[in-house]
């Protein structure tokens, strides 16, 4: 090791100061997103701004992306809850969940559309620097340790959900 090396200083973080929150970089060389938390509904949701690197447009562009949906947080909430409730029932419009009941006939459970719903609740967004958004519920344990994630565009298009972790 070269003593020049000790003596090289961590880049000091990048930070973004937005009326939404405070967005981090915390090692420009090595990192690839900013990262802070705003209120979804009441809620503290870590966000992730994925950007190209510390100079690059695409921090700024997924910026815009996450104050658009801000405007409209009870619209999206509502849409992906929704859309979540109708991917993952079955034709009955129930919900096949996996906490089981050991004393059903098959080991698990079903929930009604509605009280899927109310039992999955935003934790982390991620907006990627092609402009795509993943949202993240956490899933109350019905499906073990696995989370649901929602991706859509800006326009608003939901384009699938699937259960991840």
């Amino acid at each position: 090791m070269l003593i020049s090396g000790l003596f090289r200083r961590k880049p000091e973080p990048l930070i973004i100061n937005d009326p939404l929150g405070k967005f981090t970089l915390q090692n420009p060389k090595k990192d690839n997103s900013y990262e802070g938390e705003i209120d979804w509904l009441g809620t503290e949701v870590f966000v992730d701004l994925e950007t190209d690197g510390p100079d690059s447009h695409t921090a700024d562009a997924a910026l815009k992306i996450l104050r658009k949906i801000a405007e409209e947080t009870a619209q999206w909430d509502r849409r992906l809850r929704q859309y979540a409730a109708e991917e993952m029932s079955d034709g009955d419009g129930k919900v096949e969940i996996w906490e089981g009941d050991e004393d059903s006939d098959d080991g698990y459970s079903y929930l009604t559309k509605e009280e899927f719903i109310s039992r999955i609740s935003m934790g982390f967004i991620h907006i990627n620097k092609d402009g795509t958004i993943a949202f993240y519920y956490d899933t109350d344990g019905m499906f073990t340790d696995h989370n649901l994630e929602i991706q859509a565009d800006i326009s608003g298009e939901i384009l699938r959900a699937d259960l991840c972790g």
